[in-house]
């Protein structure tokens, strides 16, 4: 993948990796969001802060994201219910590295400016 945030795609790369090494996702499925979602979110995140949504509040809303997603998992019933709350669960931390690495590749633009 070819893109200016090389520390985002690292942390996306790692934590799909983790997710596939515990058994919650396939290599495919995994192979697929870092090519079709990671761009979409990297985007979102893009469009979030030329809006002037703040770094703070972007990490709260992917850390209540990922609570809320855990607090389903935790109280599915069925076998149904607890993959589609491991898959939103899976996003979220997906996301939260995601976000991370752009700041970490935000840091280290503005320090080498």
């Amino acid at each position: 993948m070819n893109t200016p945030t090389p520390e985002a795609e690292k942390a996306a790369r790692e934590v799909t990796k983790r997710i596939v090494r515990e058994g919650r996702m396939r290599r495919s499925e995994a192979a697929r969001l870092l090519r079709d979602g990671l761009p979409i979110i990297l985007r979102g995140f893009a469009m979030a802060r030329i809006k002037g949504r703040p770094e703070a509040a972007i990490t709260e809303e992917l850390e209540a994201a990922h609570a809320e997603a855990q607090r389903r998992f935790d109280a599915a019933r069925t076998g149904f219910s607890r993959h589609l709350a491991e898959i939103d669960r899976c996003a979220a931390e997906f996301a939260i590295a995601a976000w991370d690495g752009v700041r970490r590749d935000l840091a280290n633009h503005l320090a080498a400016h």
